[in-house]
């Protein structure tokens, strides 16, 4: 067996960061703290590497930042609205989509704000349904099965009121 040779990071250079910035944000959206967490991990493995010091660095990365955000290449208003949207229609639950945006660095306020603006046109309820749609449940019969199936919710953030009526309104349609 050989072992995988590790890539060598490049060291940092203003310029080297701004490609690098530049290239995330065409691959991916993201909140203005994850962005920075990123190119934070991307200096400490390079200093670390070429054993300098990354704290003189850090100020590149908040400049950027602040560039970006100006320009609107970073908009964290936008970037919670689109995940909102994103996770509903996959069947997340309220408490699913807080926890999943709190760790991209959004704050509490900005995902509250993207949810009540998004929960106009869907609800809780209509998401726990995709989600029983999506993994088929609803159809036990068994009252450990239908523990289970509960649990399920309970797991995905669904209060129980809302994952019992969930089953109870999937039992009921007939495929």
């Amino acid at each position: 067996m050989t072992a995988k040779k590790q890539k060598q990071p490049r060291k940092i250079t203003a310029q080297y960061l701004e490609n690098a910035a530049l290239y995330y944000l065409q691959r991916y959206a993201t909140s203005a703290e994850n962005f920075r967490r990123v190119m934070r991990r991307k200096i400490m493995r390079s200093c670390h590497f070429h054993k300098d010091d990354p704290e003189k660095f850090y100020p590149l990365v908040d400049a950027l930042v602040t560039r970006y955000v100006a320009a609107g290449l970073l908009n964290d208003k936008g970037f919670a609205e689109a995940r909102v949207t994103s996770l509903r229609r996959q069947g997340r639950s309220k408490n699913a989509i807080m926890a999943k945006l709190a760790a991209k660095g959004l704050p509490k306020s900005a995902v509250e704000d993207a949810l009540e603006h998004h929960d106009d046109e869907e609800t809780e309820l209509q998401a726990a349904l995709k989600l029983v749609k999506r993994r088929k449940l609803g159809k036990a019969t068994d009252p450990k099965d239908k523990q289970k199936e509960m649990a399920v919710l309970g797991r995905a953030g669904f209060s129980f009121e809302i994952a019992r009526a969930a089953l109870e309104y999937s039992g009921d349609e007939e495929d």
